[in-house]
C-alpha cells in the first residue's frame, strides 16, 4: 500500500485471505486465472510492504534490486495481459467472447515491452509525499502508457456478460483516475493500492455464481 509498512500488510492480509476465499469457490478450471487476482494483488500487496521496510520511510530515500523489478514486473507486465486473458477465458456467451480478444493482443504487447523494461537496471522507488514513486525507465511520457492499460484492464472486463467482472472494470477505471489526481509521482503505487481492494469484487463473483447455482437446484415450490 502507498501510504506505509504497516498499511501495506494489513492490506496485504486482507486482500490474500479473500485470495484464498475465492480460489475454493472456483468450478471451472477456466476461472482460476481470474480468481487467482486477489491473491495475486495480496501478496503485491505484501511486496510493497517489504520494500516500505527497505526503506524505511525515509523521504527521499530510494531503492532498488529484485522486489523492486518483481513490483514493477507484476503491476505493468503480467496485469496487461492477465486481465484481459482471464475475462477472455471464462466467457461463456461466444459472440461476447470474442470481445475480449483486442484488448488481450494490446495488453500482450505492451506486457512485452514493459517485461523488458522491468528488468532494466534503471528501475528504482524512492519515497515521494509519503507514497512510493516507481521509475520505470521509460524513454518517454509514462502518461503513453496509460491508453493501451486502461484498455487491457478496464475495457476488458467491461465487455464481460457477468455484472461484477463489468463493475471491476469500470471500478478500476476509476481508480486510476482517482490516483492521477490524487499524486502525479506515487501514481503506481496508488494505483495497485486501489486495484488491490478492487480485486475483492472477484470473490463477490464468485459468491454471486455460488448462489445462482444453489438457486438453480432448488425445487420449484408446488402450490
Amino acid at each position: 500500500m502507498c501510504f506505509s509498512a504497516t498499511a501495506s500488510f494489513v492490506g496485504a492480509g486482507v486482500i490474500s485471505a479473500a485470495g484464498v476465499a475465492t480460489l475454493a469457490l472456483v468450478r471451472d478450471k477456466r476461472q482460476l486465472p481470474f480468481a487467482s487476482l486477489p491473491l495475486l494483488f495480496g501478496l503485491h500487496q505484501a511486496l510493497e510492504g517489504w520494500t516500505w521496510l527497505e526503506l524505511g520511510d525515509r523521504e527521499g530515500a530510494t531503492l532498488s534490486g529484485p522486489g523492486v523489478h518483481m513490483w514493477v514486473m507484476f503491476a505493468w507486465a503480467i496485469l496487461p495481459i492477465l486481465v484481459p486473458w482471464s475475462v477472455w477465458l471464462m466467457e461463456k456467451d461466444e459472440r461476447r467472447r470474442r470481445w475480449p480478444v483486442a484488448p488481450m493482443v494490446v495488453g500482450g504487447i505492451l506486457a512485452v515491452y514493459m517485461l523488458y523494461l522491468s528488468v532494466q537496471s534503471e528501475i528504482g522507488v524512492k519515497v515521494v509525499d509519503h507514497s512510493l514513486d516507481y521509475e520505470l525507465g521509460v524513454p518517454f511520457s509514462a502518461a503513453l502508457l496509460a491508453v493501451p492499460y486502461v484498455f487491457a484492464t478496464c475495457i476488458a472486463p467491461a465487455m464481460s456478460t457477468f455484472r461484477f467482472v463489468i463493475a471491476m472494470g469500470v471500478g478500476n477505471f476509476i481508480a486510476m483516475t482517482a490516483a492521477a489526481i490524487m499524486n502525479i509521482s506515487g501514481y503506481s503505487s496508488i494505483w495497485c493500492t486501489f486495484a488491490a481492494f478492487l480485486s475483492l469484487i472477484v470473490f463477490a463473483h464468485f459468491v454471486d455464481q455460488k448462489w445462482k447455482r444453489v438457486e438453480k437446484d432448488e425445487p420449484v415450490p408446488v402450490g
